[in-house]
């Protein structure tokens, strides 16, 4: 499965390559877009992907979350204001 796919013209990253580079769970990036705070996966195939311009909010939800402290929830309201 390649990393990186075409999908009516805009570029996917599969979540389980995100998932590796961000050092999360594949699910834990399907739950939060699930709950609107990036694009919902789409299935390609046979694998779960997401536009590769949610890697930018993902980043910084993680910095938020995992470098500076904030609770979960708090990074989530804070990224979501910043839409």
């Amino acid at each position: 499965m390649q990393t990186y796919l075409e999908v009516r013209g805009e570029l996917y990253v599969t979540l389980e390559s995100a998932a590796a580079c961000y050092h999360v769970e594949a699910r834990w990036i399907a739950e939060i877009g699930a709950r609107g705070h990036l694009a919902p996966p789409e299935r390609v195939g046979d694998a779960l992907a997401l536009p590769a311009r949610e890697l930018d909010r993902l980043a910084v939800l993680l910095r938020w979350h995992r470098h500076l402290g904030l609770e979960l929830e708090a990074a989530l309201a804070l990224l979501d204001s910043a839409r």
